[in-house]
């Protein structure tokens, strides 16, 4: 289908959600806004810092009993690193507050138990259709390093992906960036769905800046200001800040590099497989979807519209309207970043390729076969595998009339194990892979860039694909950047093969985090210099090479396809081959 929508894309949920989808398969098988945009980004080398970090407040001598700006917190241990979970960052967003720019979270008088975390924010889990989450949800899990550290660490800010509907704080631990690498890590929620991500005039009236349609990413830079102000009292360091996220959370950070509101806020950053040349919903559009969800659930058009619609269940709100359960392939509702002008810029791609963004080292990657996780989730979503007899027309369902054909001929069926694998690895390389390597040639003319491909191929998912080899598929690299089982890829145990790449690949994020250049420990990354540059392909073992996908990359710029549904007829000049 032509009118694909992709914001992060992937599930991330909790072990026993993961089960009830196992057991479903199972059982199957048996503008309009009165917003500017800003002209530019500051193109600042370095961001504006606090005074210097206090040292650490232990209470009585108890490394997990820590004196912080918002009161006393006391926390466990777990995963050999301190660990204080469910810190509120922010206000609850409810009642008055649903659809408001989050507050700031109340200070408390008495010892803050921060042993356990928080609820995860409203959502409908994939596959099984089932609506879980609470909208009091704003909150942060810091890990720390075992001992007291006795000078600043650098701090790295996980985001997690889910296609901007579904994910929490919790799908991956980044406990082991403290026990392994030394540093500190943080995670936290944001809201998700038509409550993070609901566009309407009116909301932009309401907003002191008059953004609408990206309550989630003000959640995310609210999250960033609290470890700003508040990192310093768990050993971590606010001036040496890295943003890291996946798919919809590395689409965040690119959001965060063009947006103003994020200035000073982090020093470094890596997107993995969430390209910053996506387009964001237009304004018109998020908003006319906000219209429809309002007259949906009986609040229809006028004065009192806001007030009738926070007086409606979450759940109702979450339900309505919802969005396309497979990410690529249906035809549901689309939450996520909208170009309003103020929090997302409407021409991102422009100012990055002007040279107006936060100008900070990035590392950008994206996997071999993104796409064929998604082709597998749309098949275990319909129940019914794709075919080879029925491959050709689905590939040019999905890529319409013209430009179908020069896929099939470009991705033969005889050239992968499966028509999964076929369908998948197309559709992978137009909206990820290559929009990633774009990213890359773009902000390498600017800031320190280092280019990745993640090639490692014997990875584990937590549910069965049949009818797809997966690959490495989107999402695959987690267990190897946590250096840990993850959400996705369920319970098992690393070979020593795995066990070496996920040293090397958190080794590289956690030296990245700390200097800015991944290289290290005997790994050679160079930076990306040029449109033919080195990037460095994480495999058993890790090689560099030259001009990541750039055979790829060329058919897919020939064709002017687009993942906003519109294409433009190549160029009788132009080859295909």
């Amino acid at each position: 289908m032509g009118g694909v929508r992709c914001y992060g894309l992937l599930m991330h949920r909790t072990p026993a959600v993961l089960l009830a989808m196992m057991a479903a398969v199972a059982l199957a098988a048996c503008g309009s806004s009165s917003a500017t945009e800003p002209t530019s980004v500051p193109s600042t080398t370095s961001a504006t810092h606090p005074s210097p970090a206090p040292a650490v407040a232990v209470i009585d001598g108890d490394p997990l009993t820590l004196k912080t700006p918002q009161g006393i917190v006391h926390g466990s241990i777990g995963d050999s690193a301190r660990q204080f979970q469910g810190i509120p960052f922010a206000a609850p967003p409810v009642g008055a507050l649903r659809w408001q720019a989050p507050q700031p979270a109340t200070p408390w008088a008495s010892t803050l138990e921060a042993t356990r975390l928080s609820n995860l924010c409203p959502q409908i889990i994939p596959i099984i259709n089932a609506y879980e989450g609470n909208e009091d949800c704003l909150y942060a899990n810091v890990f720390a390093p075992a001992g007291v550290p006795s000078a600043p660490r650098p701090v790295m800010v996980w985001i997690y992906g889910g296609g901007f509907t579904v994910g929490s704080a919790g799908d991956n631990s980044a406990a082991n960036y403290a026990a392994k690498h030394n540093l500190v890590s943080v995670s936290f929620n944001y809201r998700l769905g038509s409550l993070g991500f609901l566009a309407l005039p009116a909301l932009a009236a309401e907003n002191p800046t008059h953004s609408t349609g990206n309550l989630g990413l003000l959640d995310q830079q609210a999250a960033l200001r609290w470890v700003r102000d508040n990192i310093a009292a768990y050993g971590g360091d606010p001036n040496q800040v890295t943003i890291f996220g996946e798919s919809a959370g590395g689409m965040s950070v690119c959001v965060h590099l063009v947006s103003k509101a994020a200035a000073g806020l982090f020093e470094r950053a890596i997107t993995q497989s969430g390209p910053c040349t996506l387009p964001a919903e237009p304004l018109a559009t998020a908003e006319t979807q906000g219209a429809t969800l309002g007259a949906a659930v009986g609040c229809p058009s006028g004065s009192d519209q806001l007030a009738c619609m926070r007086t409606k269940p979450a759940e109702q709100m979450i339900q309505t309207l919802p969005s396309d359960p497979s990410f690529l392939f249906g035809d549901g509702s689309h939450w996520g970043p909208v170009a309003d002008g103020v929090t997302v810029p409407v021409h991102a791609t422009a100012l990055l390729t002007a040279g107006r963004f936060h100008r900070v080292p990035v590392i950008v990657g994206a996997n071999r076969d993104e796409g064929r996780l998604f082709v597998a989730l749309h098949q275990l979503e319909l129940g019914t595998p794709l075919t080879a007899a029925a491959w050709a027309g689905q590939v040019d369902a999905y890529f319409g009339p013209t430009v179908g054909p020069l896929v099939r001929k470009r991705y033969p069926l005889a050239d992968y194990p499966d028509a999964g694998a076929a369908f998948g690895q197309a559709v992978g390389d137009a909206v990820l892979a290559c929009p990633s390597v774009a990213t890359a040639q773009i902000l390498r003319r600017w800031v320190p860039v280092y280019e990745y491909e993640f090639d490692y191929a014997s990875n584990p998912f937590i549910l069965g694909t049949p009818g797809v080899t997966l690959g490495a598929f989107h999402s695959a690299e987690l267990p190897y950047v946590f250096q840990r089982t993850t959400e996705t890829s369920g319970n098992f145990t690393f070979t020593p093969t795995q066990e070496q790449l996920a040293t090397t690949i958190s080794g590289a994020w956690a030296r990245f985090g700390a200097t800015g250049d991944p290289s290290g420990a005997g790994l050679n990354w160079p930076r990306l210099t040029s449109p033919s540059g080195s990037y460095l392909i994480l495999d058993s073992p890790t090689s560099v090479a030259k001009a990541m996908k750039a055979s790829q990359c060329t058919f897919w710029a020939s064709t002017r396809w687009s993942v906003t549904g519109t294409h433009q007829p190549p160029s009788a000049t132009t080859s295909t081959t």
